[in-house]
């Protein structure tokens, strides 16, 4: 029974990790981070994705050498650079991006809990700048990853056409 289900093969374990890790994140981060960004308050947001974001960016990191190890294709440089790109986009955005970002909140809510000004100053102006400099370049990161693993289903989907026809 497995046989004929094709268990015995990696084929069904990689479309199941692959639609995890592409539907996954695409929901986080399309569907799930703008819905929760207006219902919550900025506070209660920022330790949502506190809580998230780490576990979020170490699967963003893993899945895609998961899903090139258990390939069903013949590798190629071209979906194996797709894979990397997203790899590398969590990687930085894990090592990098995060720890800067939750710093420069630390910083602003030092800033106010010291009494040093209001969210009108132009100390908090500068910490909220700087913040959202960081935070953009990780949402582009965000976005080019899970854009990169979104091309390498089309391949996968090409790939199976040739397989099949």
């Amino acid at each position: 029974m497995i046989n004929q289900l094709g268990l015995n093969t990696r084929i069904p374990y990689h479309f199941l990790f692959y639609s995890l890790a592409f539907g996954g994140s695409a929901f986080y981060s399309f569907i799930v981070s703008p819905l929760v960004f207006k219902k919550l308050t900025r506070e209660e947001f920022s330790n949502l994705q506190n809580k998230v974001f780490p576990t979020y960016f170490q699967g963003q990191i893993l899945s895609p050498i998961i899903i090139g190890l258990t390939t069903p294709l013949k590798w190629c440089p071209f979906s194996l650079g797709l894979l990397a790109l997203s790899t590398i986009g969590g990687t930085l955005n894990y090592l990098w991006l995060l720890p800067k970002c939750q710093q420069i909140k630390e910083e602003r809510n030092k800033y106010l809990a010291d009494k040093l000004g209001d969210e009108n100053s132009e100390g908090y102006k500068a910490l909220s700048k700087q913040f959202g400099k960081y935070h953009g370049i990780s949402t582009l990161i965000n976005i080019i990853s899970i854009f990169s693993l979104g091309i390498y289903g089309v391949t996968l989907a090409n790939g199976l056409t040739k397989i099949v026809a």
